[in-house]
This record gives structure tokens, C-alpha cells and sequence, in this order.
């Protein structure tokens, strides 16, 4: 963006105090959905590398399960906590299976990461996990999503968005929350 631009910008936000200007946020689904495009992708580079280039799909499987690893830690620490109080019960009831489905993924990415591209365990554990995250992918888009969409307004969705962004941003850069940071509503405690 040209310096004139950026000060253009800034000179409205200023004037305006204009919060859509600043916050370019997008909704939470559309995040989601653009997680699993590319998650899915890389899935696809793995399925056209062939079974002979060991080195290159160890590589991406890697780099797939650390998208996944960012991806369940929006979705449990933001997103599913925000979809506790939806009146679908049967979106409520899929964000517990949701929870179970990652609980699935994650064995079979640490399960991956203790594996060579040359193992004998690695292809087959590499299509269940794509298989297994393709399935999960699919029903939160079919299913979850639009019932999301269908109970909360653009704001809450670009609000769930922005904290999820800036969550992403700390998960892949290295650096860790505040401490006592709020990333989301919170669960409520069964105490």
C-alpha cells in the first residue's frame, strides 16, 4: 500500500473513528473455511507427490499438522466456546463430537511426527488422517457453519474472527499469551 494511502486511512479512522476501516477482521466460518481449503490443499500435494517421494510428502504431512495444530487450538480455545450457547442442539451436539474428532486427529499427527517418510506406518496413517480430517472439515462446513451463521450477526462473526486471528498470529510467530489473557468466552466451570 502507497505511503499516501496508508496515511489516507489513517486520516479517516482518525476522523471518523470508523472501527470497520481498522478492523478488516473476517468472519470466523470464512476463517475456518479457508483453514481446511488449505489444509485440503496440501492434502491434494501429497495424494500428486506419489508414494515414492518420501522426503517430500514426510514434508507436508509436517506442514499440514502444524496448520491443524493452529487450527484445533482456534476452534477449542475460541470458536466452540462460542457456539456453547447456540439454540441448534444439534450444531451444540456437534461441537462435542468436533472436540472428540480432534482428539483423533491429534494421536494420529503425534503419531506421524515419530514417524520416517519410509515407514511402513506412515502412508496408511497419513490417508486416515487426511480421511479423518476431510470427514470433520466437511460436516462443520455443512452443518456447524451455517447454523452458526444462521444464530449470530457479522459483527460476533468478525469479532470470533479478529480474536482468532490474533491467536494465530501468536501460535505461528512463537510467541505465547499474556498470562491471564482472555482469548474468548471461556467454558463455564462444571465445579
Amino acid at each position: 500500500m502507497a505511503r499516501e494511502e496508508k496515511k489516507g486511512l489513517i486520516e479517516r479512522l482518525v476522523a471518523t473513528g470508523d472501527e470497520s476501516v481498522r478492523d478488516e477482521a473476517p468472519k470466523a466460518t470464512k476463517l475456518l473455511k479457508e483453514q481446511h481449503d488449505q489444509v485440503r490443499d496440501l492434502f491434494k500435494q501429497f495424494k500428486d507427490a506419489g508414494e515414492g517421494a518420501h522426503a517430500t510428502r514426510k514434508k507436508i504431512i509436517d506442514e499440514a499438522s502444524r496448520k491443524l495444530e493452529v487450527h484445533a487450538q482456534l476452534e477449542e480455545r475460541i470458536f466452540y466456546p462460542a457456539c456453547q450457547d447456540l439454540e441448534d442442539e444439534k450444531a451444540r451436539k456437534m461441537v462435542g463430537e468436533s472436540l472428540e474428532e480432534h482428539l483423533i486427529v491429534k494421536r494420529l499427527i503425534k503419531e506421524l511426527q515419530g514417524l520416517r517418510g519410509t515407514d511402513e506406518k506412515f502412508e496408511a496413517k497419513a490417508v486416515v488422517l487426511k480421511e479423518s480430517v476431510e470427514h470433520h472439515a466437511d460436516e462443520e462446513e455443512d452443518d456447524l457453519f451455517p447454523a452458526v451463521e444462521k444464530e449470530m450477526d457479522d459483527d460476533q462473526l468478525r469479532e470470533l474472527g479478529r480474536q482468532m486471528k490474533a491467536m494465530e498470529t501468536r501460535l505461528t510467530s512463537g510467541a505465547k499469551p499474556a498470562r491471564g489473557a482472555k482469548t474468548g468466552r471461556q467454558a463455564p466451570s462444571r465445579a
